[in-house]
């Protein structure tokens, strides 16, 4: 099956950016991104005090990474875009079936890998204001695996009043291979080649082998 845009390279590092993001302290950000700056720095304050909790096993572990992603991840928004023009194409059916599968299928995926960075360190190397009350926070990652090289990642955040925060996360990239616009082009080939209910079958399939992967 397609990995949807998250090949071996984009999994690992995905995963480590989000984690490793909150393993030391948060440089001060020039206004006006700082408070853009601050939240993505306590979304992996949040992270990190889980995943550093030795009083909890990893599956209980995984199940708070999973409710954080929730929480700040623009998942109905990113799940709409991925889908491109085909989004307009599917029955009513088949939007609540694609979208009830794919928060599973996203969550799981980076969630069961989370638990597994445990360290690591990061360096703000720029912050900007893209307009329109979107922010991109660049950071260099590093990973505890000794003799790793930093890693280049973007976070995309953008001011939302629903959440409580008053931001939401809506694209990661990864030495420049974004997340949404990955799976876009590849769940676009899925679909021109094999239909929307045969991706809506792999992302719950996807999602079943994760939730089968050994603790």
């Amino acid at each position: 099956m397609n990995n949807f845009g998250c090949g071996n390279l984009f999994r690992k590092t995905l995963s480590c950016a989000l984690v490793c993001a909150s393993l030391s302290s948060f440089p001060a950000f020039a206004a006006p991104v700082d408070d853009a700056g601050k939240y993505v720095e306590n979304v992996g304050n949040k992270a990190i005090e889980t995943l550093s909790n030795k009083k909890l096993d990893k599956e209980v572990k995984r199940n708070k990474i999973e409710q954080l992603f929730r929480d700040n991840v623009d998942i109905n928004w990113i799940g709409k875009f991925v889908l491109g023009r085909f989004f307009r194409q599917a029955t009513d059916e088949q939007k609540k079936r694609y979208f009830k599968e794919y928060e599973t299928f996203l969550v799981r995926h980076y969630a069961t890998r989370f638990t597994d960075y445990t360290s690591g360190s990061f360096t703000i190397t720029n912050s900007r204001d893209d307009g329109g009350e979107e922010f991109t926070i660049n950071m260099q990652i590093k990973s505890g695996e000794a003799g790793s090289e930093p890693i280049s990642v973007d976070y995309r955040v953008r001011a939302d009043n629903s959440h409580k925060d008053g931001f939401v996360i809506f694209d990661i990239t990864v030495e420049g291979v974004s997340m949404i616009t990955t799976q876009r082009s590849e769940f676009s080939s899925v679909i021109t080649n094999k239909g929307m209910d045969y991706l809506i079958t792999q992302l719950a399939d996807k999602s079943n082998g994760i939730d089968r992967k050994p603790n």
